[in-house]
């Protein structure tokens, strides 16, 4: 859907090659249930052999329950292993303890151990039978040529800001941190600082009607002649309907400080 909108009519076709045949792409948390691209594997393998951490509540409660399961843990990847792909719903049911919560998750157990594996990059997303994902074990499902060395956190940070920037055009830290590895860059600020030394990111004055907004504002170096473009009158603006799952919708404060448009998706809001 947000490929449609952005994109117009394509081949699915084209889709489903990269995701489940070439395997350059796969599912993935980031700034929520994403697809990602196979090439950035260690920049998500830093939340992979770190959750769950004791950051929170809710973290320190998964690593609780994780500990009082690992009966169910261990089924689930030895079946993988023996029979996947495999659909949630032929997991056997071996917790221990089962997983409470207010929301839809509650008493869900393969499910949420599912989730908890897939975060840890132990298992993945190998296919799709209509809505029903189909799990496999990582070392199985990834192809052989995914970077797998291991990056120190800062080069993880670096790597990640500036995708998150070259897909915003132009930010702040806090847009940058609110996207792609949403809320994972520690050290952000001195990440930006160094980058900025290299050559890497520029500062740039944002304004309105003669009033600069509060920055600072950045730009990828490799995007400058984009802006180029724009103040040369070379670049035309054309209309889309965008998804409400569009990554430029997704941050609906930032839409509506850069373009003045104000988006409220009814299902997300109170009754």
């Amino acid at each position: 859907l947000v490929l449609w909108s952005r994109l117009g009519g394509y081949d699915l076709d084209d889709l489903d090659r990269l995701l489940w045949r070439e395997r350059s792409l796969f599912e993935y948390w980031t700034h929520g249930a994403s697809i990602v691209r196979t090439a950035d594997y260690q920049i998500h393998h830093l939340l992979m052999r770190r959750y769950p951490s004791n950051r929170n509540a809710y973290s320190r409660r998964v690593r609780a329950w994780l500990a009082d399961n690992q009966a169910l843990r261990r089924s689930i990847l030895r079946r993988l292993r023996a029979d996947g792909p495999l659909p949630g719903r032929a997991l056997e049911d071996r917790s221990a303890v089962g997983w409470r919560s207010t929301g839809w998750t509650s008493g869900r157990n393969v499910e949420r151990m599912l989730d908890v594996l897939w975060t840890q990059g132990r298992i993945m997303v190998a296919g799709r039978a209509g809505q029903q994902r189909l799990w496999d074990v990582a070392e199985r499902w990834l192809p052989a040529w995914t970077p797998t060395e291991r990056l120190t956190e800062r080069e993880v940070v670096r790597r990640a800001a500036q995708r998150s920037l070259r897909a915003l055009g132009v930010a702040t830290a806090r847009d940058v941190d609110g996207h792609f590895t949403q809320g994972r860059y520690p050290g952000l600020a001195a990440v930006l600082a160094g980058l900025e030394r290299a050559g890497r990111v520029e500062r740039v004055r944002v304004a309105a009607d003669g009033v600069e907004w509060p920055g600072p504002w950045y730009v990828h170096a490799e995007d400058l002649p984009l802006l180029e473009r724009l103040q040369a009158g070379e670049w035309r603006p054309r209309t889309t309907l965008l998804s409400p799952f569009d990554n430029l919708i997704i941050g609906r404060e930032r839409t509506e400080r850069l373009f003045g448009f104000r988006f409220r998706m009814e299902i997300y809001v109170p009754k």
